[in-house]
């Protein structure tokens, strides 16, 4: 039943792992098998093609917003930049429910209220920071070019009412009732970070940058800050208090900023994670770029409302080092958390035919006639199962995805999950012992092709910079196969 392979175990006890545990590793022991290779869009008739957006869920129903409609920006050219014309200007909805083909509903930007226009900008923006508390969206940051077609990291964090916002999309319900509010914080003028909720009411905003003026001109001057275009990593995780004061004025303080080297990053990932037998409820960031020799980061950093951001010394991530989407699950039994990436853009690959990892090529500069810069796009899931002990990189041996998919994606569970605790994206393993379960969707984010025509595992690389993508038109049902108990 078990389809991964053991690759690394946290800490330098590898070598004198009991046999006993070992084993239990090999055989697949509270992993599963994980398959993402039926393309099920017909399913989803008129759902939107988007990437670097975000996405809320109520009763059922998935709420997408802002992010883009076209592929990565790549290296020159005029897909370098973030033109507004190929960003997502509709707010949608899509009901999965039933037996039928789902529904889709959605309604212009343009279309919310007077006094809103910060917003509009905003939710026309990419790689924005989110996170649901409740019935309350939360949305902050994000990169575009604003109304004024000036290219702006955005100081601003805007809250919604779901359920309101949900019921207006699908024509039952107005606007107002959303009661979308916002302010200008320099505190979350942020791209290409995370934002999580901890169990003590307040928010983390994780590593990304501010951003400038535009991608093409910031490559024109050789990647150096001008005063037309720059960059500036935040290199911090801020804890942030969201208030919302008398007539709905939301309000954001600054409690606590949290520096170190290892925190400048961005286009990272960062999940909840149970700590202490599953008690408390802690956030993991993994991967990121850039580090300095422009690769990608490769130890996670962990913290809880109690303790504060530290590295995850003795592990290195292989795989997925960059945005993508991701499911995390606990099991009661063993008191382990599981967190699984799917695709992305990794400084390390899989060698199936081998059975090995193999290091990302990285051969010449972007101005010479072969060029690639060790970051490439993968169609690989892994899984890090992560105990008190030790957290162990799991690949995922049976068929690669449908695709090279995964990257600025998200993974939305279908309703035979049931979480953990109401507060965190992290889900119950136990009721699934046993069983083959459709666990969700694999949804949105960009599809690239790295390989050339005819696109064979064998074809050539494209170089970095010139592999095409776009908006991925996939939608990939998500199964686990999860061993009983007593396997």
């Amino acid at each position: 039943m078990n389809n991964f392979i053991c690759v690394v175990w946290m800490t330098a006890i590898s070598a004198t792992l009991p046999a006993a545990e070992a084993d239990a590793s090999r055989q697949g022991a509270s992993v599963y098998q994980i398959e993402a290779k039926e393309d099920v869009s017909s399913r989803f008739p008129g759902a939107p093609r988007l990437h670097s957006f975000v996405w809320a869920e109520w009763e059922g129903k998935w709420l997408f917003l802002a992010g883009r409609i076209g592929g990565y920006h790549g290296v020159g050219g005029k897909e370098a930049d973030f033109p507004r014309a190929t960003a997502n200007q509709r707010i949608w909805v899509v009901d999965p429910a039933g037996d039928g083909p789902a529904r889709t509903y959605s309604l212009p930007v343009a279309d919310l209220p007077a006094g809103l226009e910060a917003v509009k900008d905003q939710w026309m923006s990419a790689n924005l920071q989110a996170a649901q508390d409740g019935e309350t969206l939360y949305v902050a940051g994000g990169y575009g070019i604003d109304a004024k077609g000036k290219w702006v990291t955005y100081p601003i964090l805007s809250a919604v009412h779901v359920p309101s916002l949900v019921k207006a999309v699908m024509g039952q319900g107005d606007l107002k009732a959303a009661r979308i509010r916002y302010v200008e914080s320099p505190h979350v003028q942020v791209t290409g970070g995370e934002l999580l909720r901890l169990d003590d009411g307040l928010f983390y905003l994780v590593g990304g940058h501010v951003f400038m003026g535009s991608y093409l001109d910031f490559q024109g001057n050789s990647e150096r800050n001008t005063g037309s275009s720059w960059q500036q990593y935040t290199s911090e995780i801020r804890k942030l208090r969201f208030v919302e004061g008398a007539g709905g004025k939301l309000d954001v303080k600054l409690l606590e900023s949290y520096r170190d080297a290892e925190f400048r990053r961005r286009d990272l990932n960062a999940t909840h994670v149970l700590l202490e037998g599953g008690s408390v409820l802690g956030a993991m960031a993994w991967g990121g770029v850039f580090t300095h020799d422009q690769g990608g980061f490769t130890k996670p950093l962990v913290w809880s409302a109690k303790q504060a951001p530290q590295v995850a010394q003795g592990f290195d991530q292989k795989m997925s080092a960059y945005s993508c989407a991701r499911a995390v699950f606990f099991d009661g039994d063993t008191k382990r958390t599981l967190t699984t990436f799917f695709g992305g853009i990794s400084a390390t690959l899989w060698n199936a035919a081998k059975g090995m990892y193999e290091p990302a090529p990285r051969v010449g500069e972007r101005s010479e006639a072969r060029y690639m810069d060790g970051l490439q796009w993968i169609d690989r899931m892994t899984t890090v199962v992560r105990s008190e002990e030790r957290m162990v990189e799991l690949v995922e041996r049976g068929e690669p995805m449908a695709g090279y998919v995964g990257t600025n994606a998200v993974f939305l569970p279908s309703p035979e999950l049931r979480r953990v605790r109401p507060d965190a994206e992290i889900y119950d393993l136990r009721p699934l012992r046993g069983k083959r379960v459709l666990a969700g969707y694999l949804f949105g984010g960009i599809r690239a092709f790295p390989k050339q025509f005819p696109y064979h595992a064998d074809s050539p690389d494209y170089q970095s910079g010139n592999v095409p993508t776009r908006a991925s038109e996939l939608i990939l049902a998500v199964y686990l196969t999860v061993p009983a108990a007593s396997e």
